[in-house]
C-alpha cells in the first residue's frame, strides 16, 4: 500500500512540474463568430496565457494551403481574403480579429491560424458554420 502511494505521490509531482513548464505557454481560445451567411466574415479568438512582452513579438495570420494540405484540411478560397490581426487587451491579453470585406458564400469553413511570438508557433484548427442571416 505504501509503494501505491509514493507512486501516486511522484505522479503527482511530475504533473504538477510538467503543468507548471507550460503555464507560460500561449494558446488559442475558442472562436467566435460575428457574421452570418452572405456577410464579410467577423470573428474574434481569444489569445491566453501571454507573458507581459509576448506581444512584441507575436505575429498571427492564416496558415498558407499548404499548411491546409498538410493537416489534412480543404482549403477554400475565400479562406485567403480573410485577414487576421492582433488587437492588444492590455499588457498581457489580446484577441484576434479575422475579417473580410467579401461575402462568405460558404456555409462551413475550416480555418487553420498560425500564431507565433517569442521563438515559439501554434497552428489551430476551427471548424466554422456560418448560419444564414435571420
Amino acid at each position: 500500500m505504501k509503494s501505491l502511494k509514493r507512486i501516486a505521490g511522484i505522479f503527482a509531482l511530475t504533473l504538477l512540474a510538467t503543468w507548471g513548464l507550460n503555464a507560460g505557454a500561449a494558446g488559442l481560445g475558442p472562436i467566435k463568430l460575428q457574421s452570418t451567411l452572405g456577410q464579410g466574415f467577423a470573428a474574434e479568438i481569444d489569445v491566453l496565457g501571454l507573458q507581459p512582452d509576448d506581444l512584441l513579438t507575436a505575429q498571427a495570420r492564416m496558415a498558407a494551403p499548404e499548411e491546409f494540405e498538410n493537416a489534412k484540411l480543404p482549403y477554400a478560397s475565400v479562406v485567403s481574403r480573410i485577414r487576421v490581426s492582433i488587437v492588444p487587451k492590455g499588457a498581457d491579453k489580446a484577441i484576434l480579429r479575422l475579417s473580410s470585406n467579401s461575402p462568405v458564400t460558404e456555409p462551413a469553413l475550416n480555418l487553420l491560424i498560425e500564431f507565433s511570438w517569442r521563438g515559439n508557433r501554434i497552428l489551430q484548427k476551427y471548424a466554422v458554420l456560418l448560419d444564414p442571416p435571420r
